[in-house]
């Protein structure tokens, strides 16, 4: 039998993350799956998502982040850290 990994419970933080993400992009949904490129996602999208992280939940992240990460799953793992 292989071991399986499942996903960790995703946090308030982690939805709140996603739906800001959602709303700056201006698309329904995004899972932590996707990638902020997936949605054509610009350098002043990614400056103002940072600005909504830090407004609305007190996050700390830099636009680098968005840019640099594979997945929001990523980005969401960098502001925990």
């Amino acid at each position: 039998m292989t071991e399986q990994h499942l996903p960790a419970a995703s946090t308030g933080t982690d939805e709140a993350v996603l739906r800001i993400v959602a709303d700056v992009l201006n698309v329904p949904h995004v899972s932590p799956a996707d990638s902020f490129y997936d949605f054509g996602g610009t350098s002043l999208q990614a400056m103002r998502i940072c600005a909504r992280l830090s407004k609305e939940l007190g996050l700390r992240v830099g636009p680098e982040v968005l840019f640099d990460s594979d997945t929001l799953a990523d980005v969401i793992a960098a502001t925990e850290a």
